[in-house]
């Protein structure tokens, strides 16, 4: 037996016992800290892990003869109590938010910017075979945390400059700006949101491994193709453990976003106590952006759609309280989206009203008969207030219908009051 200081990620334990063990000799509950061979030559996802269920045994059985185990006992807990924990959010904070203003505006617009060519950049290295600069990752989803504790408005309007040929980056690092507006809106520490930015920016890296003529066909995919896409996970894992201080919840977020609560998902086809609060946040934010994003193949959906999307999959794919959560966050009419009033105006959402999210400004831009007008700003708060049902929203377009582009109106600097 040996004595030393075992560390774990996001945590050091000291003078823990470590012994060897035979795979015949493990069980449900154990710390697996060491394996008999290098782990990537494994399919296990971070270098230290409980064992969940005796498919655990069985998986390790086909990799090893033997382990080494921390032996402490106090500690164990019930696997699925365990898996879920490990990392979990926790609510630390009450964020406040303002309007965004132009110097907001501005800052997002810069931040955002640095961020794009960034995310760009590293993809573009992974596909070339080079590396991921960590530390300028890590610097960069530190400025992207302070913008969106700032004014998180700001930074989810310059998301909406979007490129259906650069789909794979720009996806990336929108789902790593909602995964960061979505923790804020759960009252994550500054330090999980950095956590949550990273583990978004980075879940799809596993895509620059999958060919072209897969990731940008048009056509629907073959099962050949399919599975040749699907592998990506398990791609991502390899690639982010292969950089030393990786964050290791993004390499589990990598290797489990398209995991499902019941088991449905992929690669592993892991169920909920498998999934961690991470990966789980990151998934909500993945599906929603794909779905409301332009593709090579198809137009975007409305934001409105994606949450029924999610609503409906809930306790199938999603967690009920964080889908809850997640469009709670999101709003039914989240800035940028595209509205038709009652009386057949249409409009783009321009701030939310946090009292009321119901009831936004929106900035109509199409007449009743959807011809072009000159812009105006209406607030709806004072509308219903004065009892005037007509100009209440009826329905949410998807972007592009009528000729509205919301890019269009980013671009050109629109400010809000």
């Amino acid at each position: 037996m040996d004595k030393k200081a075992i560390v774990r990620p996001g945590r050091t334990l000291h003078e823990k016992r470590v012994v060897k063990i035979a795979v015949s000799g493990l069980k449900v509950g154990m710390y697996v800290c060491e394996l008999d061979r290098p782990w990537l030559e494994t399919p296990f996802i971070l270098q230290g892990f409980h064992i969940r269920s005796l498919t655990d045994v069985d998986e390790i059985a086909k990799h090893c003869q033997f382990v080494f185990v921390e032996l402490n006992e106090d500690s164990w807990l019930p696997a699925e109590e365990r898996t879920v924990s490990e990392p979990r959010l926790q609510r630390t904070k009450v964020y406040t938010a303002a309007s965004p203003s132009k110097g907001d505006l501005q800052a997002a617009k810069n931040t955002h910017a640095n961020a794009k060519a960034l995310t760009r950049s590293f993809m573009d290295d992974v596909r070339l075979g080079r590396g991921i600069d960590i530390k300028e990752v890590k610097a960069t989803v530190s400025d992207c945390v302070r913008s969106v504790l700032q004014n998180p408005d700001a930074m989810m309007w310059m998301s909406k400059l979007r490129n259906k040929d650069e789909y794979t980056s720009e996806h990336s690092l929108n789902v790593g700006l909602l995964a960061i507006a979505f923790g804020r809106h759960l009252g994550a520490s500054e330090e999980d949101l950095n956590k949550l930015g990273i583990a978004g920016m980075l879940h799809d890296i596993g895509k620059m491994q999958t060919p072209l003529n897969v990731l940008m066909k048009i056509e629907r995919l073959t099962e050949e193709e399919m599975a040749e896409m699907r592998k990506h996970a398990q791609c991502g894992r390899d690639i982010l453990l292969a950089h030393r201080n990786v964050y290791h919840g993004a390499i589990d977020v990598a290797y489990g976003h398209h995991e499902n609560l019941d088991g449905s998902g992929y690669p592993r086809k892991i169920k909920a106590g498998g999934i961690t609060d991470f990966t789980r946040i990151v998934s909500l934010c993945d599906v929603y952006d794909a779905i409301t994003s332009d593709r090579v193949y198809k137009k975007g959906a409305s934001s409105l759609n994606a949450l029924k999307i999610i609503t409906d999959q809930t306790g199938k794919k999603f967690d009920p309280k964080l889908a809850h959560e997640f469009i709670e966050c999101i709003g039914l009419y989240p800035p940028g989206s595209i509205v038709e009033l009652h009386t057949g105006e249409v409009g783009i959402v321009v701030s939310t009203n946090y009292r009321h999210r119901h009831l936004p400004k929106v900035m109509i831009v199409r007449d009743a008969e959807k011809h072009p007008i000159a812009e105006r700003i209406i607030n709806l708060e004072k509308i219903a207030a004065a009892g005037d049902a007509e100009h209440l929203i009826r329905n949410v377009l998807p972007n592009g219908v009528h000729s509205i582009r919301v890019e269009t109106f980013v671009e050109k600097g629109l400010i809000i009051d």
